[in-house]
C-alpha cells in the first residue's frame, strides 16, 4: 500500500512538470512574414482614381447641355423680366436677318463691369443664336476702341453700350469706305440714316441716392430692351395725341399727365406726334393708335365724322383717359355705342366718417392686357369716372367684344350728387352697389373694345382696339405704382398689336444689406473665431497626430 501510494503521488507531482516540459520543447514558428505588395496596392488606388476622374468627366460631359440657372435673390436681380424674356424669344428677334451685337465700352476697373457682363449674359442666353457681346477696355484694348470710333463716326469720352441691330441685308448694302459717317447717327430720338444702331452710356442705367454716395436703383433692363426694341424694330411707330380735346398742361403743377404717357410711349420705341382733330383734316395714314389724354371737350358733328373714319380702319387703337369734369354728349355716344358707357358720377367710399375719393380696384384676369397681374388691387389717384358695359349682347353679333379690364373694388360705388358733403349711396341714383351688399352691380374703372376676329391668325392683323379708362392723374409719375406701369405699358403693346410683348419692366432697388451688433455680442464673436475655432483645430490635429503616432 505505501508503495503504491508513493508511485500516485510521484505520477501526480511529475504531471506538472512533464507538461512544462512537452511545452517548452514545442518547435518555434520559421514561417516567414509575407511581404507587402505596395506597387499593387499602389496601382489599385491610382486606378481608382483615374475611374473617378473619368465619372467625373463623363458626369460633367452628360449634363453640359442642361443647364439650370438660379438665382437666390429675393427680387430676382439677376434674372431678366417676362417682358424682356418674350421679347428675346418672339419672332423679331429669333427670325432677325442677321447677328444683335451688344458692344460696352469701359474704362479699366470700372465698378459696373461685372454687372454690365451678367446682364449682357441673360440677354445672349435668351437668344443665343440672334445676340452676341462684347466687352471692350479702353486701355488694354486701345487699338480696338479705336476701330470701333471709326466705325461709327464717334469719339465715346464715357462709358457707354452700342446696340448694333443692323440686318445682313443692309450690311451688305453699305460701301466700304475709310470715310467715316456722319457724326449723328448715333444720337437718339431723331429719324437717323443708321436706324438700326442705338447708343446709351452707363451711367444712365441707374439712379444715385440724393446725396450722391450711392447707387440706389437700377434700370439697365428697362434701358436695354427698349433700345434693343428700338433697334430691331427700325423705324419708331406713331400714335397720335388729339391734343386740342385733351388736357395738355397741368393746373397742379409737376409733369403732365399726356408727358408722362409719352414716356412710356418711348420706351416701347412708338413716338406720340400732335394732331389737331378742329382742322378738318382726317387722320394721317401712318397713325397706328390716337390718344385722347384727360379727354375734356366735347366732339362736334364733323370731328365725330373723322374720328369713326379713323375707327373704321383696320388695326386702328384707341387709347383714352376721361376727365372728371368735363361735359362730354357726342363722344359718349361714340363710345356707348361700342359698349362702354362713361357715366356722370364720382368713384368714392366711406371710411371713419370721411369720404375716399382715391378709388381702389382689382384688375379682372382673363385678357391679354392684363397677362401677368390679374387679380392685383391698385389705386387711382385724383378722380374717377366709372365705366358700364352696355349691348354687349347686341354688339357681339357684330364680331365687337366689350370686356372689362378694372374693376372697382367692395365698399365703392359710383356717386352721382358728389358734392354732397355727406354722401350716401342711393340705389335709384348712383352706379354700382351699396358698401354693404352681399351681391351687387359691377363698377368698372377701365374697359376695352376688339372689333373683329382676333383669334383668327388671318384677322388678327385687322382687329380695331379700344381701351377707356375713367381717370386720368394716375397717368402722373407721383401717382404711378408698379402694377399701374404694367397695365399702361401693357395696355401700349396690347393697342400696337405686340401681345407677346405684353408686360413692363421696373426698376430694381439697391438694398444695402446691414448687420447690427452689440458690443458684447462683438467681443464673444472675436473670441470665437480668434480663440475657440483654431484652438478646437489645434487639438483635433494633434489627436490625430498622436494616434498615429502610437
Amino acid at each position: 500500500m505505501a508503495d503504491t501510494d508513493i508511485a500516485k503521488t510521484t505520477e501526480t507531482d511529475s504531471t506538472p512538470n512533464a507538461s512544462r516540459a512537452k511545452v517548452n520543447t514545442m518547435p518555434k514558428d520559421t514561417t516567414a512574414v509575407k511581404s507587402i505588395n505596395r506597387f499593387g496596392i499602389g496601382f489599385i488606388i491610382a486606378l481608382q482614381l483615374v475611374l473617378a476622374a473619368v465619372c467625373v468627366i463623363f458626369i460633367n460631359y452628360l449634363t453640359a447641355p442642361h443647364h439650370v440657372r438660379k438665382d437666390l435673390t429675393d427680387s430676382k436681380d439677376f434674372t431678366l423680366s417676362e417682358y424682356s424674356q418674350n421679347l428675346l424669344q418672339s419672332d423679331l428677334i429669333q427670325n432677325y436677318e442677321g447677328k444683335i451685337k451688344f458692344i460696352a465700352l469701359l474704362k479699366p476697373n470700372s465698378p459696373h463691369k461685372q454687372r454690365i457682363r451678367g446682364k449682357l449674359e441673360e440677354y445672349r442666353r435668351f437668344a443665343p443664336d440672334k445676340i452676341e457681346f462684347e466687352i471692350v477696355d479702353y486701355v488694354k484694348e486701345a487699338s480696338r476702341f479705336n476701330e470701333l470710333s471709326s466705325i461709327y463716326g464717334k469719339t465715346f469720352y464715357e462709358e457707354t453700350i452700342l446696340i448694333d441691330a443692323r440686318t445682313d441685308a443692309e450690311l451688305k448694302k453699305e460701301k466700304p469706305s475709310n470715310a467715316a459717317p456722319t457724326t449723328s447717327f448715333l444720337d437718339k430720338g431723331e429719324e437717323q440714316p443708321l436706324q438700326r444702331i442705338r447708343q446709351f452710356s452707363v451711367s444712365e442705367l441707374y439712379f444715385t441716392s440724393e446725396d450722391g454716395s450711392r447707387i440706389a436703383a437700377w434700370q439697365d433692363e428697362k434701358l436695354i430692351t427698349s433700345f434693343l426694341l428700338s433697334a430691331t424694330e427700325g423705324k419708331s411707330r406713331r400714335f397720335y395725341l388729339i391734343v386740342d380735346k385733351s388736357q395738355v398742361d397741368d393746373a397742379g403743377g409737376g409733369t403732365p399727365a399726356w408727358n408722362a404717357f409719352k414716356s412710356h410711349l418711348d420706351s416701347q420705341n412708338i413716338q406720340l406726334n400732335p394732331f389737331q382733330i378742329s382742322s378738318g383734316q382726317p387722320i394721317p395714314a401712318d397713325a397706328e393708335g390716337l390718344v385722347m389724354i384727360g379727354l375734356d371737350s366735347d366732339f362736334d358733328k364733323p370731328e365725330i365724322n373723322i374720328l369713326k373714319e379713323y375707327w373704321d380702319r383696320n388695326n386702328a387703337s384707341l387709347f383714352i383717359t376721361v376727365s372728371a369734369d368735363a361735359k362730354l354728349t357726342n363722344i359718349r355716344r361714340f363710345m356707348k355705342s361700342y359698349g362702354i358707357a362713361v357715366e356722370k358720377d364720382r368713384v368714392l367710399s366711406v371710411g371713419n366718417g370721411h369720404t375716399l375719393t382715391k378709388a381702389r380696384g382689382n384688375f379682372i384676369k382673363g385678357s391679354d392686357i392684363t397677362k401677368g397681374f390679374g387679380e392685383k388691387s391698385t389705386q387711382l389717384d385724383g378722380p374717377t369716372r366709372s365705366l358700364s358695359l352696355a349691348n354687349t349682347d347686341q354688339l357681339a353679333v357684330k364680331n365687337i367684344a366689350v370686356f372689362p379690364v378694372l374693376q372697382a373694388a367692395p365698399g365703392w360705388w359710383g356717386e352721382v350728387e358728389y358734392n354732397k358733403p355727406t354722401p350716401r349711396f342711393d340705389p335709384g341714383k348712383d352706379n354700382g352697389s351699396a358698401p354693404n351688399a352681399e351681391r351687387g352691380r359691377a363698377l368698372f374703372l377701365a374697359a376695352a373694345v376688339v372689333r373683329g376676329r382676333e383669334d383668327l391668325d388671318r384677322t388678327k392683323n385687322l382687329t380695331s382696339k379700344m381701351i377707356v379708362i375713367g381717370n386720368t392723374q394716375f397717368l402722373k409719375p407721383a401717382n404711378m405704382r408698379s402694377e399701374l406701369t404694367h397695365f399702361v405699358n401693357s395696355s401700349i403693346n396690347w393697342l400696337a398689336g405686340r401681345e407677346a410683348l405684353v408686360g413692363s419692366i421696373g426698376s430694381k432697388p439697391v438694398r444695402p444689406q446691414k448687420i447690427t451688433i452689440k458690443a458684447e455680442d462683438k467681443a464673444k464673436l472675436d473670441l470665437t473665431v480668434i480663440v475657440i475655432i483654431p484652438a478646437i483645430g489645434f487639438i483635433i490635429s494633434m489627436l490625430f497626430w498622436w494616434n498615429r503616432r502610437s
